[in-house]
């Protein structure tokens, strides 16, 4: 199922989604550097346990995603955090990257699903697949954040 998110910064401002926040620029390079972490975990467990694989795929675009709206000077209010970053993330990037956002908030509704129904499993192929949109999302918000800042200190 696609689902298309309209909402642009000004419409997640007004409806209280988001908060304005200080740009820092460390917090910004610590969240990028847990989230290259978060990547490497789920590749080593690939082997052992698929569902933590795409459990540290999905925590690694997680991470990555709060360093973006940090950079642009927003925090996600604490009421549904993780749809938050979706919306901001596709209000920002657009179009030319829907479906990648769409993959994501595809992973963002499998993970809930193993946190509250875990008799749901996950097959090493949807594992795999989701390291794949972590990673390709994650270098897209890494070469937008090197372009707009570039003294962070993340390795390209």
């Amino acid at each position: 199922m696609i689902y298309k998110y309209k909402d642009t910064i000004i419409s997640l401002k007004r409806d209280g989604s988001i908060k304005e926040c200080p740009i820092d620029i460390k917090v910004i390079s610590n969240l990028i550097k847990r989230s290259l972490k978060d990547i490497e975990t789920a590749k080593r467990n690939l082997e052992v346990d698929n569902d933590c694989s795409y459990n540290y795929a999905y925590n690694a675009v997680l991470h990555a995603g709060l360093a973006f709206m940090e950079s642009k000077g927003y925090r996600p209010d604490i009421t549904g955090k993780h749809v938050t970053i979706v919306k901001f993330i596709n209000a920002v990037l657009g179009k030319s990257f829907f479906e990648l956002i769409n993959n994501y908030d595809f992973m963002r509704k499998k993970r809930h699903k193993f946190i509250y129904e875990p008799d749901i499993p996950c097959s090493k192929l949807e594992a795999e697949k989701a390291i794949d949109t972590a990673i390709e999302l994650i270098e897209i918000i890494k070469k937008y954040l090197k372009e707009k800042n570039p003294q962070l200190s993340f390795d390209l």
